[in-house]
């Protein structure tokens, strides 16, 4: 009973840590990107798109921004939080979509071939989609939403 307990208390902590937006914009900052010649982190490639308009960078940008604008605001309603945490988050998924996408090159598509990238970024795609079911878990256990 008391060990029961005590790992769903891990198991609590451990959700939070995942589920944390803040977990989510590191995890999603910190993706490596492995170019033909050079590889780097994803904030590297954003900040370098950035200025040029790129359309990546600018979700990626929107999306964090929205993330964690939410996080601290405490007058907002979980249903709203919860919806534009998902909307948030897709954003992000976008911007790495549309930064793959656009490489007619495939200059970046080494990525997909090495080991130490491709774990950085199923690490995202995992805490991503945690984070998104706690979020639709959000609204629909609220008290007001009525489908």
């Amino acid at each position: 009973m008391v060990a029961d307990l005590v790992i769903k208390l891990h198991f609590m902590k451990a959700a939070k840590i995942i589920t944390n937006p803040y977990t989510v914009v590191i995890t999603f900052l910190m993706i490596i990107i492995s170019g033909q010649h050079l590889g780097s982190f994803y904030i590297v490639y954003l900040l370098l798109a950035l200025p040029h308009g790129g359309i990546h960078a600018l979700l990626a940008v929107i999306g964090i921004s929205l993330l964690l604008i939410i996080y601290h605001n405490k007058r907002m309603s979980s249903i709203i939080k919860s919806i534009l945490n998902v909307i948030a988050i897709l954003m992000l998924i976008a911007s790495l979509f549309i930064f793959f996408y656009i490489d007619d090159e495939h200059y970046n598509y080494g990525t997909f071939y090495q080991l130490v990238p491709q774990t950085t970024l199923v690490l995202f795609v995992f805490i991503a989609l945690c984070f998104i079911v706690r979020n639709i878990c959000i609204f629909f256990r609220s008290p007001s939403t009525t489908l």
